[in-house]
């Protein structure tokens, strides 16, 4: 299993969970005649003549290309320098659909490539032609890395703050800082949680924060996705991660019990501990059947995924 990443096209299927990088970003694609993600492939009403130029621009390079991404940056910069934010913040979903689809491509293209690529996190003296491709992958935005013996292709998160985050929107570039650094620091590996208990409780809230501060951003799906994500497997646990020591003693975790009571002295007025206190209250009181009820409410409401 790779390790779990940000992203949100394996945050759900894998179940947030896999997936270094594997297209959660950007949800709801549709695909065109060159099988490149696009929110929307119809113009909008209203749309400013330099959004419509810039996704028409997209449909005409490679997306099958790791080049492609610098090329779609520079196009960005040149069409959007001095314009408003709002304007920049909708593009910059169009060109994140772009790069996720590259990056997918790539991965497509990795696994029915025979090269062995291990010697890249060895140690070991890597082949010229191994090294040259990790070189143009790490120049145009993607680079390299491997989990469980699997190598894989995902995006450098960084750099859009880096080259586009002057002409974004103050709330596009929180949310874009908090991808990256969530994306470096991963979240689980080998069906374990590999962030502590605290940090998984921090980054909950901080989607709650930022949501309830930016109602109206326009990537608000996406961080809808990441909270439900999140807050699953603090309800629901991860196969070596568990919700329970004992089962049937209803022994919470040392890992989930830890989580449960930083969020309470943490964040004792958040929404997020409001949610799963009925919950937490009935695992204290060893209420089998009151947790199931719970659980399912919770699904039927839409706070979390059905696993």
């Amino acid at each position: 299993m790779k390790k779990i990443k940000l992203y949100i096209p394996f945050i759900f299927v894998a179940i947030f969970l896999l997936s270094c990088n594997k297209k959660n970003n950007e949800q709801q694609t549709n695909n065109d005649s060159i099988g490149y993600h696009f929110n929307d492939t119809i113009v909008k009403f209203g749309e400013s003549p330099e959004i419509i130029a810039y996704r028409n621009f997209l449909h005409q390079i490679d997306s099958t290309d790791a080049t492609s991404l610098q090329i779609a940056i520079t196009k960005f910069k040149a069409l959007f320098a001095g314009k408003a934010t709002s304007t920049c913040d909708s593009s910059f979903i169009i060109y994140q659909n772009f790069v996720d689809t590259i990056e997918s491509k790539l991965n497509e293209k990795l696994i029915n490539d025979t090269t062995d690529y291990s010697a890249l996190f060895s140690g070991e003296t890597a082949p010229d032609n191994i090294v040259k491709y990790q070189k143009t992958l790490n120049k145009n935005g993607f680079k390299i890395s491997s989990s469980e013996g699997m190598a894989y292709i995902e995006q450098d998160r960084d750099l859009p703050v880096r080259e586009l985050s002057h002409l974004l929107s103050a709330a596009m570039k929180e949310y874009l800082t908090e991808i990256a650094t969530e994306n470096k620091e991963g979240f689980a590996e080998d069906a374990s949680i590999t962030i502590s208990p605290q940090k998984y409780i921090d980054r909950l809230i901080w989607y709650e924060k930022f949501m309830a501060a930016n109602p109206g951003f326009v990537m608000i799906e996406n961080c809808k996705n990441y909270k439900k994500a999140y807050l699953t497997y603090l309800i629901t646990g991860i196969d070596n991660t568990p919700l329970f020591d004992d089962q049937d003693k209803f022994k919470l975790s040392a890992y989930h019990a830890k989580a449960y009571s930083y969020l309470a002295n943490k964040y004792p007025d958040s929404e997020t501990l409001k949610a799963i206190k009925p919950y937490w209250n009935a695992i204290k009181q060893k209420q089998k059947e009151e947790i199931k009820k719970i659980k399912k409410d919770y699904i039927t409401k839409g706070l979390i995924y059905d696993l």
